[in-house]
Parts: C-alpha cells; structure tokens; sequence
C-alpha cells in the first residue's frame, strides 16, 4: 500500500542511486520524523478545528488548566507556548473573547496582570479532551506498549542530540 510518505521514499531511492556517498539513512529517517511531525499537526489541526479551536489556542488553556491557581501572568504564558509577548497577549486577547479566559489584577500588585481561567473555559476543555485521548489512543494503539517505550526512549536520545548541536552552534 502506497503512503504518503512514499513520493519522498521515491526520490531518495533516485538520488542514492545517482550519488554514491549520499547519506541514505540519516537523510531517510530526517525526512520520515518530518513527515510524521507534520501528518500529527494536520490530524490534530482537524481535529481541533472540529471543536472550534486551534492548536495554539488550546496549548494556551492546558497552560493555564494544568496551574494549581487556573492563573498565569502574561509572561509566563509567552514562555509556556515559546512565542512572543506580543504573540501571547493576542492569544489572550481571542482566549478573553470567547469566554474561556479573563484578565485579573494581581491581589499583591496591581500593576502586575493575570490571565486566568474561567468556568466557561474550564468546561470547554472537559469537553474538548475525550474525543482528543480517544483519538490519540487510536492513533497510538497501533504500536504494543514495548514499541511505545521504544519510540519514546530513541525520541528523547535524539532531542538530546538535536539540543547538544543546538548549544555548540552557539
């Protein structure tokens, strides 16, 4: 059965064939963790958009779900999410519209903002997370719990590579 995958497959096949030293396997295996990377983004996307949100949006209400407080300054959430303070206040902006967050001044300093989370936004996310673990559990149950550790073990080995090459380009 052809995939997705198979076009790139394909033209690696074609340019190892053509260049003798071309680093087949390195190159094969980058190109398989991209694709995947990008196929779980498309199917998460879907499946976000189905519920009327997007992956962005719903990293910034997990953020905030998973403080024993359900409260976050600006700050920390631009930190939690790697984007921008900017980028982060325009999160909280479209999380404030829909009801599911608000903005609260801080009981020691008033000057200080927290960006807290709602009853509303609460409920959202308790119904948003069954069909998602149903959905991931489909998604992963095609690997048996020793692959998955495997997966898992050999994934972090390689980030820790990717942040060891990170940190000597520096």
């Amino acid at each position: 059965m052809e995939s997705s995958f198979s076009p790139i497959e394909q033209m690696l096949n074609s340019r190892a064939k053509r260049q003798k030293d071309f680093p087949y396997q390195e190159i094969l295996l980058t190109r398989l963790c991209m694709h995947m990377h990008s196929k779980l983004l498309e199917n998460r996307n879907k499946m976000l958009k189905a519920q009327g949100i997007n992956e962005t949006l719903f990293m910034a209400l997990i953020t905030l779900e998973a403080q024993a407080s359900h409260s976050i300054q600006p700050s920390e959430l631009s930190a939690a999410l790697g984007s921008s303070r900017t980028n982060a206040t325009r999160i909280a902006d479209e999380l404030e519209k829909k009801g599911w967050i608000e903005r609260r001044e801080s009981h020691n300093d008033r000057r200080c903002l927290h960006l807290h989370l709602t009853e509303a936004g609460l409920e959202f996310l308790n119904q948003l997370l069954p069909p998602q673990h149903k959905c991931l559990h489909f998604l992963w149950s095609t690997l048996d719990a020793d692959e998955q550790q495997q997966l898992e073990t050999l994934t972090r080995k390689l980030l820790t590579r990717l942040d060891q090459m990170d940190i000597s380009e520096q």
